[in-house]
């Protein structure tokens, strides 16, 4: 776009350097086209003054005529003064800002910005849908928390594959103590399908709650809603 700009401008600056050119011509042409007549004017006069009749004093008397440079000013009466013209600095000053316009247009910095390779290359992952999470069991065991439940794929959504779930188990004070992930039972969840899972998480400190989550192969995290029986929170959580 700054490439067609530039071009743009740089014909409407020699447009404008020739359009003054011409006009320039024009004028001198017209000045000197009247001066040619002001002098063949003034030529013609002086001869007509000159020009002695019958009936004029002057054709009674010989005059002694004595060459024109003798008489002070004669010469310089029909001679034509040097003119200087005031559209040679105006044409100066044109070409120095039509050369300005065009320098400034050739150094202005473009505004484009490169298309980032890896942005480009990578589109943008659409939302997964949300899972439901249908039943949640836990066995503690000496260092060990074991996880059971399951989950279902509703009929309006996508086939999954490859589906993580998750534990993370807190104390008492709300401090994360430890964490563990298992796959599904089954790796291909299709619209309408339910999958058993059992994480296994290595604890040996007083557990007081746990939490569930899913993730998808790419890592992307599974929304889930907790369809349990009584259970009022969309995060599993005891």
């Amino acid at each position: 776009m700054m490439d067609g700009l530039m071009i743009i401008l740089t014909v409407m600056a020699l447009a404008v350097a020739l359009g003054l050119g011409a006009a320039a011509a024009r004028v001198l042409r017209d000045e000197r086209r009247r001066s040619d007549a002001r002098i063949a004017l003034l030529a013609g006069l002086a001869d007509d003054s000159l020009l002695a009749t019958p009936a004029s004093p002057m054709a009674e008397r010989d005059l002694d005529l004595r060459p024109s440079s003798e008489i002070n000013g004669v010469a310089e009466m029909f001679k034509e003064p040097e003119r200087t013209s005031s559209w040679g600095p105006r044409l100066a000053v044109a070409g120095v800002v039509t050369a300005a316009i065009v320098i400034a247009v050739a150094a202005w910095p473009r505004s484009e910005t490169p298309v980032s390779t890896s942005d480009a290359a990578v589109p943008a992952q659409p939302a997964l849908p949300a899972l439901e999470l249908v039943s949640l069991r836990h066995v503690q065991q000496p260092g060990m928390l074991t996880i059971t439940g399951l989950v279902h794929n509703p009929r309006g959504g996508q086939s999954l594959a490859g589906v993580t779930a998750t534990g993370f188990v807190f104390d008492g004070d709300g401090g994360f103590l430890a964490s563990g992930r298992a796959p599904l039972d089954f790796t291909a969840l299709a619209a309408g399908d339910e999958s058993p899972f059992v994480i296994t998480v290595p604890v040996t400190g007083s557990v007081a709650r746990y939490r569930v989550g899913f993730r998808a192969q790419d890592g992307r995290v599974i929304a889930h809603v907790d369809r349990r029986a009584g259970a009022a929170v969309t995060t599993a959580a005891r």
